[in-house]
């Protein structure tokens, strides 16, 4: 048995249904009701049903198309109305509990976000140090695993993020109509609005003719309307008594905020033409109509104000000169309850991160090991850099060797041969002096070198370490010093190369110093020695 249900205080329900028996499939369409789904009641109603007349039409076109299915259907209607204190009482109580229910969600979200934002910006450690993605590298897809975690976690974060704003806003927005509908300017509109109803109401109960006048003004058709019946005579009936109980309460609510000097009911009797009338800019009177006033726009034509938008009166005309009159700031009758606030994720950052990442590529074959945090300490402290001293970083990757140059009051120039990695550069140490895209190998030597300290950690293979830093000593002024992270072959290879380099190390008073091993780890182990030359 399906049974559709009315009652003021429950709103119109369907009871007797379960999942998959096709109740909803039917009577959700307009055509037979438009009924929808409540998540938090688990229950199929119609929206906007409570405290209302019963849509009778909705109902009844339910129960037909149920019937025509095979389903046997039940409509119980009571349209008694309850009183209108209790219905509002009722209404702020749910609306504290949507509040609360917001609140809580808003809170959900916003856990959920930062939790997502830690994820990223614990898997952002592994690029944070500037090392990119190598390409055909055994550490690639290691690599390209946490770059698409982090991406995954970022987008989590900012959608988690919206929620919750949005849960927040919606929280603090909620009991903010109820609360505006209280104040005495909207219920004195409401009165209009019911009056006006139940006129046209009590006009359909008694039937009533309308006449259709010709260009002369004789009537040329006469509508007539018998008065109302059937179901629709019950509505009226119904909603006939609802609005007569909702018009005692605001007028009661209205005639104590005039009491009070809250409400002012402005018309012709207290609006004179000269007046001084606050609206949304001040102006005068020029005449008073009996719904407007037209005040003085300071153009050709006047500002027509309703009576309803009117805030105050400087009126000249009293006895003792002139007036202003105004109603008085209402008295709020509960503290309003903390604004909703929850933390924000810093969501620009995450994209910025994200972007710098997906830059951090180089081709195959190509040898980008950045030096890490312990190696760049190491570097600065045997080069022993100055303010004001020149610094060249060949090969500069992502800048993790400029960036603590610059910090240290260098001005440093960078050679990247990678455009992407070139673009990192630039914004990982926005304080360097220049940044040449190009080959190292191809830059050619200064007539007069310039360089005070040469920075560097070149590509190791095939000798390559050695050419790099044979090619820096050209650039090193008298008196400078360079410093370069090399393969730990160089101390013992038997190469005619290595033997050379060696040579050139010892003749110019320079030393090896081992890095610990795993100094590179995780991007490679490959084990690592410092050179340091002086010019």
């Amino acid at each position: 048995m399906i049974r559709i249900k009315h009652t003021h205080e429950d709103g119109t329900l369907v009871y007797g249904t379960r999942k998959g028996d096709g109740v909803y499939d039917i009577i959700r369409k307009y055509e037979n009701g438009g009924f929808k789904f409540f998540p938090s009641l688990r229950m199929i109603g119609l929206r906007n049903s409570r405290d209302r007349v019963a849509d009778r039409w909705a109902i009844n076109a339910a129960a037909e198309a149920l019937r025509k299915a095979g389903f046997e259907v039940e409509v119980e209607i009571d349209d008694n109305f309850r009183d209108r204190a209790q219905v509002l009482e009722d209404k702020a109580d749910r609306l504290e509990d949507r509040r609360d229910a917001l609140e809580r969600k808003a809170d959900r979200h916003a856990g959920a976000a930062s939790a997502a934002h830690e994820r990223a910006h614990q898997i952002s450690e592994r690029f944070a140090a500037g090392q990119p993605i190598l390409v055909g590298h055994h550490s690639e897809r290691g690599a390209r695993r946490d770059r698409k975690r982090m991406d995954q976690a970022m987008r989590t974060s900012i959608a988690e993020n919206d929620a919750a704003q949005s849960a927040a806003e919606r929280a603090n927005a909620v009991g903010r109509q109820l609360r505006r509908s209280a104040t005495p300017a909207v219920t004195a509109r409401r009165i209009k609005t019911a009056e006006a109803e139940l006129r046209k109401i009590q006009k359909s109960l008694d039937g009533y003719e309308r006449r259709h006048l010709d260009h002369a003004g004789n009537p040329c058709y006469i509508e007539s309307h018998e008065p109302a019946q059937g179901d629709y005579r019950e509505m009226q009936l119904a909603r006939k008594a609802q609005l007569e109980n909702q018009l005692e309460y605001d007028r009661a609510q209205l005639a104590a905020a005039v009491e009070a000097g809250e409400y002012v009911k402005w018309g012709p009797h207290n609006v004179h033409v000269g007046d001084t009338v606050v609206y949304w800019r001040r102006s005068v009177v020029l005449k008073v109509n009996r719904k407007t006033v037209s005040a003085d726009s300071g153009y050709s034509w006047p500002d027509k104000v309703p009576f309803t938008d009117i805030l105050a009166i400087e009126c000249p005309h009293g006895e003792d000169g002139p007036a202003v009159i105004a109603p008085k700031r209402r008295v709020k009758q509960a503290p309003n309850r903390p604004k909703v606030e929850v933390p924000k994720v810093d969501t620009e950052q995450l994209q910025a991160a994200s972007q710098t990442v997906s830059n951090m590529q180089v081709g195959a074959g190509r040898e980008a090991f950045v030096s890490p945090p312990a190696v760049v300490d190491k570097l600065m402290e045997l080069a022993d850099i100055q303010p004001g001293m020149t610094v060249l970083e060949p090969s500069a990757g992502t800048g993790n060797i400029a960036a603590a140059a610059v910090e240290r009051g260098a001005v440093v120039d960078c050679v990247e041969i990678d455009q992407g990695l070139a673009k990192v550069l630039a914004e990982r140490v926005p304080g360097a002096n220049s940044i040449h895209i190009r080959d190292f190998l191809d830059l050619e030597e200064p007539d007069e070198p310039t360089c005070d300290r040469i920075v560097m950690n070149p590509p190791f293979s095939g000798g390559k370490d050695i050419a790099h830093v044979t090619h820096a000593l050209r650039f090193l002024k008298p008196g400078g010093r360079l410093v370069a992270v090399m393969g730990a072959g160089i101390i013992f290879h038997q190469s005619r190369t290595a033997e050379k380099f060696r040579v050139l190390v010892e003749e110019r008073g320079g030393e090896f110093e081992p890095l610990p091993a795993g100094s590179f780890a995780p991007a490679t182990g490959i084990n690592t020695v410092v050179v340091v030359i002086a010019a």
